[in-house]
């Protein structure tokens, strides 16, 4: 039965057939170097899919207008895994790149001083932790946010593949459903946290609100290129939001990198 499934797999998103279909296939990244993750994984992904168009995680503001890398104007773009990565493959075959992220993301980061406040909350939450300010509930709550955060920033694969398998992609899952809510809970349970519940309950629904116009854009983009081949990279937590909102469609195939190989290495 296994092998029959990987045989499907391997003829439904390996070979173009007769039946031609959008291919979509949804690469996690880390934006910054690993062990088992840097640039050149990102490069040998693409080789073997030998993709259509790639989508990256960027909103227009970065490209030029014939879809190339705006370097004049961002020369710290070729920074990240996949922009290295993409770049290198676009200059050597025949491609298209195409932003799929929410327009002015980094702008709105600045305006919001989102990063700065997202660490002075979590500093406060914890200050009120320490010090056994919290009720029972929300001190359990925190332990546990706290423990999500821990796994997260400790955890590390063995390779691009392991990285995106249904089992990482279940974990990045389960931790967003933990930290995300339970933050904004303890926020809006304790008196001396309220000045936070604004940017609390921002900083909820950014992420969601952010997965769900990256979702429609790619369902934009996929319908701009049918019977095409097209890669998506994006940071491996944004994964699971993205396929749970592009499960249902129909008009395009999902499909994992490695079953465009034959030895799925």
């Amino acid at each position: 039965m296994k092998m029959q499934f990987l045989t499907y797999l391997f003829i439904l998103c390996g070979l173009h057939n007769v039946y031609s279909q959008t291919e979509l296939c949804i690469v996690g990244t880390m934006h910054e170097e690993r062990t088992y993750f840097n640039s050149d994984s990102v490069y040998n992904i693409l080789l073997s899919i030998k993709p259509d168009v790639i989508l990256i995680e960027l909103d227009s503001s970065f490209f030029t207008n014939d879809f190339h890398f705006d370097l004049k104007k961002e020369p710290d773009l070729l920074s990240t895994n996949e922009n290295i990565g993409a770049h290198k493959y676009q200059s050597k075959y025949k491609v298209d790149l195409r932003p799929f992220d929410m327009s002015g993301r980094n702008e709105w980061y600045r305006k919001t001083n989102y990063f700065d406040n997202q660490n002075k909350m979590l500093s406060d939450v914890l200050n009120l932790y320490e010090k056994g300010e919290l009720s029972k509930n929300d001190k359990e709550d925190v332990e546990l946010l706290l423990y999500a955060l821990k796994v997260g920033s400790t955890v590390t694969f063995r390779s691009a593949q392991e990285l995106n398998s249904d089992v990482s992609s279940k974990f990045w899952a389960l931790r967003q459903k933990i930290l995300y809510p339970k933050m904004v809970t303890v926020v809006e349970n304790t008196e001396k946290l309220h000045h936070w519940i604004d940017f609390a309950r921002q900083w909820e629904s950014h992420w969601y609100e952010r997965n769900a116009i990256m979702a429609d854009n790619i369902k934009r983009i996929a319908s701009d290129y049918k019977n095409k081949r097209i890669v998506v990279l994006v940071g491996n937590e944004h994964k699971p939001g993205l396929l749970d909102l592009l499960e249902d469609l129909t008009d395009f195939v999902i499909c994992e990198y490695w079953t465009y190989r034959i030895d799925g290495k």
